[in-house]
C-alpha cells in the first residue's frame, strides 16, 4: 500500500471536510417560500428545552443613506448555553433567504459568529449540542429604510431644532435612533420621524461639527421551548450625515 498516497488522500478529504464546515452551501430551508410569506416570517422551531439560545442579526450600512441590500454587511451571533454553562460543542448553522447557509465558527465562551455580505431579510438557525436542539427557528427582519430628510452631507444650523424622517415599505417591532450627541432613544414601533433638538447636536462655538444620525429598526421573537431568555432579534441600521454649523455668532 502506498502510504504516502493514503495520507494525501485523508489530507484532502480532511480540507474538504472543514471547507463544507464553515463556507456557504446551497440551503433547503426557504423553499417553496413565497416573498410575501418570507418577509412576515416568525417561527419559533422544535426545541429539546434544555439549550438558551441567544441569535443577534445585525445588518449595518457601508455608508450613509444607503438604499440597496447590497450595500450593507450582516454580522451574526449566536451564543449558546445550558443552565448558565457556556457551550462551546454545538453545531450552529446559519441560513440567509436566496443566498446559502453556514456553520458558524466558536468564538469564546459559547459565542458563535460569522458575517455574511447584504442584508437577506429572513434568517433560519438551527443549533444541536449532543442530544439537546433548537431547531427551525425563521425570524425575518424589517425592511430597509432610507432617509427623507436631512439631504446626506448637508450644513444644519447648530442653534435650531433638526427633522429627521425616513420610509420603509413595513414596520417594525422596535425603533431606535441615536446621534454623536445623544445616546439610544427608542421611539414608538409605528414612527418614521424625530426632532433632535440644538443640545443634542455635537456642535461647537467657532467650527463646523461632523453628527453622524442613526436609526435602527429591529424584529425579535423568543424561541418557546427552549430555555428561557431563549430570543432572536433581526435588525438593520443606517445613517445619514449632516454639518452642523457654528454656534457662535
Amino acid at each position: 500500500m502506498n502510504t504516502r498516497a493514503v495520507k494525501l488522500t485523508l489530507s484532502a478529504l480532511a480540507a474538504i471536510t472543514l471547507v463544507s464546515a464553515c463556507g456557504p452551501s446551497t440551503t433547503r430551508a426557504f423553499d417553496a417560500m413565497s416573498a410575501t410569506e418570507v418577509q412576515n416570517l416568525r417561527r419559533a422551531g422544535e426545541s429539546s428545552g434544555s439549550l438558551k439560545v441567544e441569535v443577534k442579526v445585525e445588518a449595518e450600512a457601508r455608508h450613509a443613506n444607503a438604499s440597496s441590500a447590497q450595500d450593507f454587511e450582516t454580522e451574526i451571533e449566536v451564543r449558546v448555553s445550558r443552565q448558565g454553562v457556556p457551550v462551546t460543542d454545538a453545531r450552529v448553522v446559519i441560513a440567509a433567504y436566496e443566498l446559502g447557509e453556514w456553520t458558524l465558527e466558536h468564538d469564546e465562551d459559547g459565542e458563535y459568529e460569522h458575517e455574511i455580505d447584504g442584508y437577506h431579510r429572513a434568517y433560519r438557525v438551527d443549533v444541536i449540542a449532543g442530544a439537546d436542539r433548537v431547531e427551525g427557528v425563521y425570524l425575518a427582519g424589517p425592511a430597509l429604510h432610507t432617509f427623507d430628510a436631512p439631504t446626506q452631507g448637508a450644513q444644519v444650523p447648530g442653534d435650531q431644532p433638526l427633522d429627521v424622517s425616513w420610509q420603509a415599505e413595513s414596520g417594525a417591532d422596535e425603533v431606535w435612533i441615536e446621534g454623536e450627541g445623544f445616546e439610544d432613544v427608542r421611539l414608538d414601533a409605528t414612527a418614521s420621524s424625530y426632532q433632535v433638538a440644538p443640545e443634542q447636536l455635537d456642535r461647537e462655538p467657532h467650527e463646523r461639527e461632523d453628527n453622524e444620525i442613526e436609526v435602527l429598526r429591529l424584529n425579535r421573537m423568543s424561541i418557546e421551548g427552549a430555555e428561557a431568555g431563549s430570543q432572536m432579534s433581526v435588525s438593520v441600521s443606517n445613517e445619514v450625515e449632516v454639518w452642523v454649523a457654528p454656534t457662535a455668532p
